[in-house]
C-alpha cells in the first residue's frame, strides 16, 4: 500500500472528450502509438477509429456523439486519457494513478494491468453491453449539494434505480437514474436554492439501471488476462489502493452500478502528502481538486486546439494590399472556453454548453463573469481587446467565443498601418493621471469603507492573502471604486477585478481616467 504521495495522475472519464484535443501532439510517437492501437482494436469490433476525432478540432462535438455514436465517444475518451498520460509521463513520474469513472480503465492500462489493446477492448465490450442492455429513459444531473444532502433528496424521491452516482467535490454531487426521477431531484435541489445541471451523458452511469449491462460486460471480458500492476493505483470505486490480489475485471464490472467517491479519494491522497494533481486530459477534474483540498497544484496536461484548420492563403495580386486577417474558428474557441470554465469553476465539462445562459442556467453571476473574463484574456492573449465592454455582457459562451475569435483574428493580422502625418491642427495633450495619487485615494477609500487602519492598506499588500478581501468583497469595492473615480463602463474590463494589489489596480484606474479625458 502506498503511504507517501506527491504527484497524482488523474485519468478522466465522461466529459473528457474534446474535438481535436491531440491535434498539436498527433506526431508524438507516444500519441501515435496509442491512436494506432486503439483504431486497430476498433476495427476488430467492426467500428471506425477515433484518430480523426482526437486530432481534428472540426470533429463532431461530445453532444453530437452522445446522440449518434456513443461507442466512438467512449473509445475516444479512453484514447485521449491514455495518450495525455503518456505525454505527461515524459515530464514526470506519478506516485499514484486515479481513474474517474470510466477513467479507471485508462488508469489500469497505465499501471500495466492491461496493455493498450486490451484496455481498448475493455472499453469496446463495455460500450457494446451498454448499447445492448441499457434501458431507455435514463439521465444524470450534477447538483451543487454535498453528497449527504443529495442522498437525502434521492431517498425522498424514493424511485427504484435512482442513486447518488458520483461525489465530486464538497458541493458537487452527481445523481443518476430514471429521467423523470432525476428531474424530480433537480427540482428539489433548485427549491433549496442550489443549482442543478442535466449532464450530457449517453447512459445513466453508476446506477442500478445498468445491472443487466454490467452482467453482459462481465461475461464478455472473461477471457482477457489481468497482468501485474507496475504502478500504484487508487480506486474511487473500491475506496482504496488496488493490488495484484484485486479482481480488477470484477471491479470494472461493479463500477457500472457502484458510486464513484472521487472527493474521498482526493482527500485521502492529499492527507498522504499529495501536492500535485495532473489531469491527463481536460474534463474539469483539476477544478474539482482545487475545490476540495487546500495548498495543491492541479492542472490539465493539454490545451484544446483553437483552429479548425489553417486559414486559406491570400490571393496573389499585382499590387500591394494589406495582409488578410486570419479567420479564427469560433467553434474551436468555444471548446477551449468550455474546458477553461469547467476546469476553473469545477463543473462537469458536459454541463458547460455553448447555448447555456451563463447566469440563468449555470449560476455564473456578474462577479464570477468578471473574474473569468480576466482568465479568458490571459488564456487567449487578448491584450487590450478584453477591455471592450461587450465581452463581459455576452450571455452565453457561444456568443463570447464569437467575440474572442474576432479579436484573435484581428490580433493575428498585425497592427494597422500608421496614418500619414498631415499638417492638421493637433489636439491638446491629454493630461496623464498620476497612479501614485490614485493609489493614495484608493487606500483611503478601502480603509474608510472596510474599517481598516489606513496604514494597513499598502500598495503592495495582497488584497486576499494579506488583507482578507475575498472575491465578493472585491466586487463590491470595485463598484465603489468605479463610482468614486467616475470610471463609467471602464470597470467592466475584467482586468480590474483580478488585480491582486491596490498598486496594480491604481495603474489601471489611472490609465482609464487618462483615456476618459
Amino acid at each position: 500500500m502506498k503511504t507517501a504521495v506527491d504527484t497524482v495522475f488523474l485519468l478522466p472519464g465522461q466529459g473528457a472528450y474534446t474535438p481535436g484535443i491531440l491535434a498539436a501532439e498527433a506526431d508524438s510517437p507516444a500519441v501515435a502509438e496509442v491512436l494506432r492501437t486503439v483504431d486497430r482494436v476498433a476495427g476488430e469490433f467492426g467500428r471506425g477509429g477515433v484518430r480523426g476525432l482526437l486530432t481534428d478540432p472540426g470533429s463532431p462535438s461530445a453532444a453530437e456523439l452522445v446522440r449518434t455514436d456513443s461507442f466512438a465517444l467512449q473509445l475516444a475518451v479512453f484514447a485521449a486519457a491514455v495518450a495525455c498520460a503518456r505525454l505527461a509521463e515524459e515530464r514526470q513520474t506519478p506516485d499514484v494513478l486515479v481513474g474517474h469513472s470510466m477513467g479507471e480503465i485508462a488508469a489500469l492500462t497505465l499501471a500495466g494491468a492491461f496493455d493498450t489493446a486490451d484496455g481498448a477492448r475493455l472499453v469496446c465490450h463495455r460500450s457494446e453491453a451498454l448499447l445492448a442492455h441499457c434501458p431507455q429513459g435514463g439521465a444524470m444531473a450534477a447538483l451543487e449539494l454535498p453528497a449527504g444532502s443529495a442522498a437525502h433528496l434521492v431517498g425522498a424521491a424514493a424511485v427504484p434505480g435512482l442513486a447518488v452516482a458520483v461525489s465530486n467535490a464538497p458541493r458537487q454531487t452527481v445523481v443518476s437514474g430514471p429521467e423523470e426521477a432525476v428531474g424530480t431531484v433537480m427540482r428539489l435541489t433548485e427549491a433549496l436554492g442550489a443549482r442543478a445541471t442535466r449532464l450530457n451523458a449517453p447512459f445513466p452511469f453508476h446506477s442500478p439501471l445498468l445491472g443487466a449491462a454490467a452482467q453482459a460486460f462481465g461475461e464478455a471480458i472473461a477471457g482477457l488476462a489481468q497482468r501485474p500492476l507496475r504502478r500504484t493505483v487508487y480506486s474511487p470505486v473500491a475506496e482504496g489502493y488496488l493490488s495484484d490480489a484485486t479482481d480488477l475485471k470484477a471491479l470494472l464490472v461493479r463500477q457500472l452500478t457502484a458510486p464513484v467517491r472521487f472527493l474521498a479519494a482526493v482527500r485521502e491522497l492529499h492527507a498522504a502528502g499529495a501536492s500535485r494533481f495532473v489531469e491527463c486530459g481536460r474534463a474539469g477534474l483539476s477544478g474539482l481538486v482545487l475545490r476540495s483540498v487546500p495548498d495543491v497544484a492541479a492542472e490539465p496536461t493539454v490545451r484544446a486546439a483553437r483552429r479548425a484548420g489553417a486559414a486559406p492563403a491570400p490571393a496573389v495580386v499585382p499590387a500591394p494590399v494589406p495582409a488578410a486577417v486570419p479567420v479564427v474558428d469560433a467553434a474551436g474557441v468555444l471548446e477551449e472556453l468550455r474546458q477553461l470554465y469547467a476546469t476553473t469553476l469545477g463543473y462537469p465539462a458536459e454541463a458547460i454548453t455553448g447555448d447555456a445562459d451563463l447566469e440563468a442556467d449555470l449560476g455564473i453571476d456578474s462577479l464570477k463573469r468578471a473574474e473569468m473574463l480576466g482568465k479568458v484574456a490571459a488564456h487567449f492573449g487578448l491584450r487590450d481587446s478584453a477591455a471592450d465592454g461587450r465581452f463581459i455582457v455576452q450571455p452565453t459562451l457561444a456568443e463570447l467565443a464569437e467575440l474572442v475569435a474576432t479579436a484573435l483574428g484581428e490580433q493575428s493580422g498585425g497592427p494597422a498601418p500608421a496614418p500619414a502625418v498631415v499638417p492638421a491642427p493637433v489636439p491638446a495633450a491629454v493630461p496623464v493621471v498620476d497612479a501614485a495619487g490614485v493609489l493614495e485615494e484608493l487606500r483611503q477609500l478601502y480603509a474608510t469603507t472596510l474599517g481598516y487602519p489606513a496604514e494597513a492598506i499598502t500598495g503592495d499588500a495582497d488584497l486576499e492573502a494579506d488583507l482578507g478581501i475575498d472575491s465578493l468583497k472585491r466586487a463590491e469595492m470595485l463598484g465603489k471604486v468605479a463610482a468614486h473615480f467616475g470610471l463609467r463602463d471602464s470597470a467592466a474590463d475584467g482586468r480590474f477585478i483580478v488585480q491582486p494589489t491596490l498598486a496594480e489596480l491604481a495603474e489601471l484606474v489611472a490609465e482609464a481616467q487618462t483615456a476618459a479625458r
